[in-house]
């Protein structure tokens, strides 16, 4: 196994493990969560699967805002399915507005990994 699968599978293990924690706080435990949560974190796996190439290529791009976008696209599937599916739990969900903080929070992870991976000279 590669090292870079290795840490895709683990990132998505524990994204997911995450996720159907901070659910089951927010919603009333693990009984309240409906089955399709949970097999909704299985696509974290190809989620991280298909993206994690992303990471090491943008860590190697010296134009910021080329880096800002490869993070961003990088962390835009996997994020998207932790984000939606939590949002999807709430009554008052709205895709819209689920669609809009994902972009924001994908691109302000973009920014913040741009300025601390940058490409080694």
């Amino acid at each position: 196994m590669t090292p870079l699968l290795r840490i895709a599978l683990i990132a998505a293990v524990i994204m997911a493990a995450l996720n159907i924690f901070f659910a089951a706080g927010q919603f009333g435990g693990l009984s309240a969560l409906p089955l399709w949560f949970y097999l909704g974190q299985f696509l974290l796996f190809p989620a991280f699967i298909f993206n994690v190439q992303l990471f090491p290529q943008a860590s190697n791009t010296p134009d910021f805002a080329r880096r800002v976008g490869l993070y961003a696209l990088g962390w835009a599937l996997p994020f998207g399915v932790y984000k939606l599916s939590q949002d999807m739990l709430s009554p008052a969900f709205s895709l819209g507005v689920s669609l809009m903080t994902l972009l924001v929070t994908c691109l302000l992870f973009g920014v913040v990994m741009s300025f601390l991976r940058r490409p080694q000279q």
